[in-house]
């Protein structure tokens, strides 16, 4: 296999669409252990002091991927 800048590209695109899914997976389960743990009210309470870290941190976008993420997981089961 011949190694290129456009396959190299589009590696790097593969990891990074890799490492989101599974950050927005791990959220996903801490959310779930959350609510076990405290109950719904302040898990709803911790996930929403997290996600406005999240977004100060990474940007609005960001944040709003995680969440676009989390729910399509959430959705497929």
């Amino acid at each position: 296999m011949r190694i290129t800048p456009v396959s190299l590209s589009t590696e790097r695109l593969n990891l990074l669409e890799t490492m989101r899914h599974t950050e927005a997976k791990e959220w996903l389960q801490r959310h779930n252990q959350k609510i076990k743990d405290l109950g719904k009210e302040k898990a709803t309470a911790w996930w929403q002091a997290t996600i406005a870290d999240i977004s100060r941190r990474r940007g609005e976008a960001a944040a709003d991927d995680l969440r676009k993420r989390m729910n399509a997981i959430r959705r497929e089961g």
